[in-house]
């Protein structure tokens, strides 16, 4: 069997971003991906992921962010690529409702820098007159299939093995190795990470936290006048409807002639979307799903002739608090390590989080305080 120091089971956002930290630290590892690589059949679909600094969801994430930031920098010096796009993002809701409230206290906590903005800044929008609009200038959005692809580029340029379509079956922990079996062969290796998305629980017998798996939906609009939604004149926006749980969020117009995907101003809603088993992600009704992105698109466009010029869905995987879950897999002493739960709002992690599992392979400390995100907070 091919024996290696790592292996890591996923080789989508976390996974990539992983292997290329662990190659980089000069350790034999190898990826095990069971689709093609950045696929449309897990949670990184959709052309573009907001990343933000100021977190509504816990100020605890903060410091995990502003690595991040530092770790897409990183990324983009390493393999001269642009990955990390700066348009801002606008936010607007009630003053005391969880978005506006929740800003204002990672923002007051870690002494950030936000921006009050009117209700008319951009003229594409109809905001309702006692909402608050806020601005912050460092936001912006990631391309995540590109993304994937550069980590998982610069991971093989570091001497990584990447294995594309093929399939783990199960794992066995031996005294003093793990033996991986996939539909293809067997492997050993001193340390194995599990970062598989919304497939990670049929790997995972002895997991207790329950994970729910939700199709998420995701629209291109086409507007009457683009000119005032293109990129570098319109921001990324986070709306949150009072009475309504989630958010509603999109993007500019992205020039084509820079990113793939499909064209048009995309919006989605973010909240748990309908329970699914991962093979039925793209089972869904077009036409019934396209009118209700473009009934919110009604309450808070001033353009009230848009049409949906595409759908596409995605994946989440959600823990029971809506945390991620980072941690070593208990009774695997200390030689399994588990991370899921990112999705809805992981993907702006990947660099501090790929660092983390590295580091835990390696032995060593997480390098920032991840005991919120424990296996323990479940009380198992």
């Amino acid at each position: 069997m091919k024996q290696y120091d790592v292996i890591v089971v996923g080789v989508g956002s976390m996974g990539s971003a992983t292997l290329y930290d662990l190659a980089k630290n000069g350790l034999k590892v190898m990826g095990l991906e069971q689709f093609e690589l950045a696929n449309d059949l897990s949670s990184h679909t959709g052309q573009s992921r907001l990343i933000r600094l100021a977190y509504f969801e816990n100020p605890n994430y903060v410091p995990l962010l502003k690595k991040a930031y530092s770790g897409w920098r990183q990324i983009e010096e390493d393999a001269g690529v642009n990955l990390f796009y700066q348009t801002g993002i606008a936010y607007y809701g009630k003053s005391e409702g969880p978005l506006i409230s929740g800003i204002q206290s990672s923002v007051s906590k870690y002494d950030l820098k936000m921006a009050s903005i009117p209700l008319d800044q951009y003229s594409g929008l109809q905001i309702p007159a006692d909402y608050q609009g806020l601005y912050e200038e460092v936001a912006g959005f990631i391309t995540p299939k590109k993304a994937i692809w550069t980590y998982a580029q610069q991971a093989l340029i570091r001497g990584a093995v990447l294995r594309q379509n093929e399939r783990v079956i199960t794992w066995q922990q031996e005294t003093d190795y793990i033996i991986v079996q996939t539909d293809k062969g067997s492997y050993h290796t001193e340390k194995l990470i599990i970062s598989a998305g919304p497939y990670i629980q049929s790997l995972l017998t002895r997991f207790i936290p329950k994970l729910t798996v939700t199709r998420q939906l995701l629209g291109w609009l086409n507007p009457s006048n683009w000119e005032d939604f293109l990129m570098n004149r319109f921001p990324c926006w986070v709306i949150e409807e009072e009475g309504v749980s989630g958010i509603y969020y999109g993007f500019p117009i992205l020039p084509i002639e820079k990113f793939s995907g499909p064209i048009g101003l995309k919006i989605a809603y973010h909240a748990p979307g309908a329970i699914i088993n991962p093979e039925t992600v793209n089972d869904f009704d077009r036409i019934q799903e396209a009118q209700q992105l473009l009934s919110v698109s009604r309450r808070y466009f001033k353009d009230q002739k848009m049409t949906m010029l595409n759908m596409s869905s995605c994946m989440y995987t959600y823990s029971s608090d809506n945390h991620f879950i980072i941690d070593y897999l208990p009774q695997t002493d200390e030689k399994v390590i588990i991370a899921t739960g990112f999705s809805g709002h992981g993907f702006k992690f990947v660099p501090v989080i790929s660092e983390v599992l590295s580091n835990m392979a390696r032995g060593f400390s997480p390098g920032v305080d991840i005991t919120f995100l424990s296996m323990g907070r479940f009380g198992n």
